[in-house]
């Protein structure tokens, strides 16, 4: 199965996602985010449950998110969030997000993520599988390449 890039998911914005304004709460956005990238490693046949000897690549962590809110969401309902893979490093992936009205015709927020690939043992910062790289590489846009303040 082939995997695009962007890769688009849609999350559902529910009732408890909102604030007191009736907006979405700006810490839901990352969570949006996270569950997309979890499908985007799903999609690509590198599942959680798996151990560490056939997912090796599920060892990693986020080691810095950046975001910058455009448009508030108001009320329940669904956003689509969009993942533009734009660096793999030897240990790091960037990732940018979108969160966007189901039509895309508003952005909402845009993001960046970078995760690093930590060694089980040590928890120091080891390259990515040849086979995580033979299935992120293709996806990665380097061309997106741009900051948070130029998009």
């Amino acid at each position: 199965m082939t995997v695009s890039s962007p890769y688009r998911t849609t999350q559902r914005v529910y009732f408890d996602d909102l604030d007191a304004l009736n907006i979405l709460h700006n810490v839901r956005f990352l969570l949006f985010m996270e569950r997309a990238r979890g499908e985007l490693f799903n999609a690509l046949g590198f599942r959680w449950e798996d151990d560490l000897d056939h997912n090796p690549d599920k060892h990693h962590v986020v080691a810095a998110h950046e975001i910058r809110y455009d448009q508030p969401v108001r009320g329940e309902g669904e956003v689509l969030v969009e993942l533009t893979p734009v660096h793999l490093g030897r240990s790091s992936l960037i990732l940018q997000a979108a969160v966007r009205s189901m039509h895309g015709d508003t952005v909402f927020a845009v993001a960046e993520t970078r995760l690093v690939r930590l060694d089980p043992e040590t928890n120091e910062p080891c390259g990515w599988s040849d086979r995580f790289r033979a299935k992120m590489g293709p996806m990665v846009r380097a061309d997106q390449r741009a900051t948070i303040a130029e998009r």
